[in-house]
């Protein structure tokens, strides 16, 4: 076991004699150790944070929107869009009204993209009828810029997104501030309906009260009828009236001519008095005879005179008779006037009276309003009942029920930037090129005739040696680039500086094996391996996502698993898992260095012959 160190030292001591006898050897070492922390800079540094400078980006933002008058509201969702794009800086916008001069400037490369709003998205997108009817162009070009047509089509799914939660949220408003008028209009409509309950109630009771009163009506009426219709039948007729009529008058007129009768027959008795006394006090003096005659003519003339006056009583009795007679002819005209005008109106009665058939609808008619009225009355109560005593008002917010889901991720390895997410790619494959270029600064497959016999794996080891502090140096200033050059955070300085070292050493030891195994064509073996690694190590597309052959070379490749160790280093991922990449990785470089101890034969120069890998 001595004499293995003793003989890789002496190796070991054979290059680094050429570092301190070259001082361009020196230089080109120094110079090679610089190189991956350089190429990591200036590849790292390029993508490190796109996303931050995306404002510099031009885009074209042409708004064509007219608007659209909606409910009530006038509505312009392209100005509010575009007021908010460009409030959010997002990218670099310059508005113009002109669509087709914007197709240009994309077509150019003056711009980015354009992003062009029609003068019809207002109208197609509020009211929503057909769904996408709302279209916002994005016009972009794949063949100026593959990156630029990218973030154009994230920003083109990110904008129909923000659009319609903006619309949304828009009619949401709407729906609350309609649900909250349709909670007011129930509220009156339930306040309309115990009105319109209680009168049906009413109404009912009203119809049924009805209902009876025309039983009552129809019945009474029919009395009413019957005797109007009797009393019809039992009035004078017109003739009789007149007859009336006519005898009333004729007695009054036989009134009158009974007292002129009686005037004249008081006269007479007056005379006859008159003449009688005279009779007696002419006839007194009548011899024989005479005092006979005057005392009949005594007698006479007393008893004309009690005629006068007895006739005297009987016109004033007339008179009497004559007034009353024609009182009684007043009345009589009237009666007859009267009963003639009733009798008109008893029979227009008569002919105007319904019915009994009638009478009897009329009432059948009270009983089925009543009966409605009832089925009225328990259909408002029915549909009262139906209707909700109250309505649930709508909780939340317009912007909440727009956008009610918010999806949480829960990021178990966390990546600061774009930057630091190439880091475990582009570092690995800045170390790759530096083990290159330390494996041929030093000439490994050349050994001084002093250790040619020498055991074989001391050789390699001691070979090994010099170019692997080369790596490590290489790894220093990489470290020292990505801390305090890129600002990179690792959960774990030291794992990370470790996992470079690491990375280092099976790197340059794999190019030792090819070396050997393949001389000068290796160099190229190394290329292609590296090209290989890039595309089946899953650092920058998932290997799931390329094809058969390298999903089937993926495991297989230490790139895989360095990529892993950084990924580890970095950011905690896989778990924390850093044992099994680093184990694979590992025992992937001891077995490149055993192949490289053992496979192929060493090349023997003079000691004095030993010279770099390149000439200085």
């Amino acid at each position: 076991m001595l004499h293995f160190f003793l003989v890789a030292l002496r190796a070991v001591r054979a290059d680094l004699a050429l570092v301190r006898g070259s001082r361009m050897l020196r230089l080109a070492v120094l110079g090679v150790s610089i190189v991956p922390a350089i190429y990591a800079l200036i590849y790292l540094s390029s993508v490190w944070d796109p996303n931050a400078k995306t404002s510099a980006l031009p885009v074209a933002l042409v708004n064509l929107d007219a608007g659209i008058h909606y409910q009530g509201h006038d509505i312009n969702v392209g100005s509010q869009l575009g007021a908010v794009l460009i409030g959010k800086r997002m990218f670099g916008w310059q508005t113009g009204t002109d669509a087709e001069a914007a197709r240009q400037a994309v077509a150019s490369g003056q711009l980015a993209f354009a992003v062009i709003i029609p003068a019809d998205f207002s109208a197609q997108a509020v009211p929503g009828a057909v769904a996408g009817g709302g279209k916002i162009r994005v016009i972009l070009s794949e063949g100026n810029n593959y990156s630029s047509a990218g973030f154009a089509r994230r920003f083109a799914a990110e904008l129909g997104h923000q659009v319609n939660e903006t619309l949304n949220e828009k009619r949401w408003e709407l729906v609350l501030s309609t649900a909250l008028g349709s909670q007011q209009s129930l509220a009156r409509l339930k306040s309309g309906m115990e009105q319109v309950r209680n009168g049906a109630r009413t109404l009912a009771q009203g119809a049924g009260q009805y209902s009876a009163a025309a039983a009552q009506v129809s019945g009474g009426f029919s009395q009413v009828a019957s005797g109007v219709r009797t009393l019809e039948t039992r009035l004078p007729a017109d003739g009789d009236l007149k007859a009336l009529a006519s005898g009333s008058r004729q007695l009054l007129a036989g009134q009158r001519e009974l007292g002129a009768g009686l005037e004249q027959l008081q006269g007479g008795a007056a005379r006859l008095t008159d003449g009688a006394r005279l009779l007696q006090t002419q006839s007194a003096d009548i011899p024989f005879y005479g005092s006979t005659v005057a005392k009949g003519a005594g007698d006479l003339a007393a008893g004309a005179s009690l005629l006068g006056e007895g006739l005297g009583r009987a016109r004033d009795a007339n008179s009497q008779l004559v007034q009353g007679a024609t009182q009684l002819d007043a009345g009589v005209a009237s009666l007859t006037d009267g009963l003639a005008a009733m009798g008109g109106g008893v029979r227009t009665m008569a002919s105007r009276l319904p019915a009994d058939d009638k009478l009897d609808a009329f009432a059948a008619g009270g009983k089925t309003l009543a009966s409605g009225a009832d089925h009225l009355y328990a259909g408002i109560k029915l549909l009262d009942a139906a209707l909700p005593a109250t309505m649930d008002k709508l909780d939340g917010s317009a912007r909440g029920l727009a956008d009610s889901v918010e999806p949480e991720l829960e990021n178990l390895a966390p990546v600061p930037n774009n930057g630091s997410a190439f880091a475990p790619n582009m570092v690995a494959v800045a170390l790759w090129i530096g083990a290159v270029m330390a494996a041929y600064l030093f000439n490994l497959n050349l050994v001084p005739a002093s250790l040619a016999h020498e055991p074989r794996l001391a050789l390699a080891v001691g070979k090994f040696v010099v170019p692997a502090s080369v790596t490590v140096l290489q790894t220093a200033l990489a470290y020292l680039m990505l801390v305090f050059g890129l600002g990179v955070q690792a959960p774990s300085s030291v794992n990370l500086l470790l996992t470079m070292v690491v990375a280092s050493w099976v790197f340059l030891a794999m190019l030792f094996a090819l070396l050997r195994v393949f001389g000068e064509a290796s160099k190229l073996l190394a290329v292609l391996l590296l090209t290989l690694q890039l595309a089946a190590g899953g650092g920058v597309i998932p290997v799931e996502l390329s094809g058969g052959l390298f999903q089937t070379v993926h495991h297989w490749l230490p790139f895989t698993w360095v990529v892993k160790a950084f990924r580890v280093s970095l950011f905690g991922a896989y778990d924390h898992g850093w044992a099994q990449a680093w184990g694979t990785v590992i025992l992937a470089g001891c077995a490149a260095l055993l192949l490289a101890a053992f496979v192929g034969r060493w090349k023997v120069v003079p000691d004095a012959d030993y010279r770099p890998g390149i000439e200085i």
